[in-house]
């Protein structure tokens, strides 16, 4: 069953959007007026991407957004157009995302199987020194995050969120394998 992570291709693109939200919004704490209208311009220009079905298709967009900026009644002053266009792009592409996701969950539902793949590494992670899987156990909900840092130490963690969250880190890829099995056991147990 295929997961529904980022496809590789469009890694460097969510990574660029993600990057242009983190600059963007932090003008809340110092200038509350641009940043009003940063979340107007950006609402609008997500608005208008709400038609966009696919990764390329929002990628290829991109280089037509600045005219619709003019378009606007919004003024740009103080702010940098392209980090507008990209936090805007940022959320369609959080949104196909999400709808890859569920439509995982619902393959995975199809097919009997007890837990969906929402993410696994590419070999850029591997590539990068950390690695991350994301999985739902279908019957109750429950998320599963496991990942691998490789620096400084290689540090191995699980991540468990439900009816409680439980977050653990281990040294010994043993005990973090061990782990996992034990919340595979106790999530199959509780839903039979």
């Amino acid at each position: 069953m295929p997961s529904a992570r980022i496809p590789p291709e469009y890694a460097e693109l969510a990574r660029r959007l993600r990057a242009a939200e983190d600059r963007l919004f932090p003008l809340a704490m110092i200038d509350t007026e641009r940043y009003q209208r940063a979340l107007q311009l950006v609402g609008a220009l997500a608005r208008r991407l709400s038609g966009i079905g696919d990764f390329a298709a929002l990628a290829a967009v991109e280089a037509r957004m600045e005219g619709w900026l003019d378009d606007l009644d919004i003024p740009l002053e103080g702010l940098d157009p392209r980090l507008v266009i990209e936090a805007a792009m940022s959320q369609r592409f959080r949104e196909l995302l999400t709808t890859a996701r569920e439509h995982t969950i619902e393959q995975a539902r199809a097919a009997g199987q007890e837990w969906a793949i929402l993410e696994e590494p590419d070999d850029a992670s591997w590539r990068g020194g950390a690695a991350q899987w994301v999985e739902t156990h279908l019957p109750t909900g429950t998320v599963m995050v496991r990942s691998v840092v490789a620096q400084p130490v290689i540090t191995y963690r699980l991540e468990v969120t439900g009816d409680a969250v439980r977050v653990e880190e281990f040294t010994s890829r043993e005990e973090w394998l061990a782990a996992i099995e034990q919340v595979r056991q106790a999530l199959t147990s509780e839903s039979e």
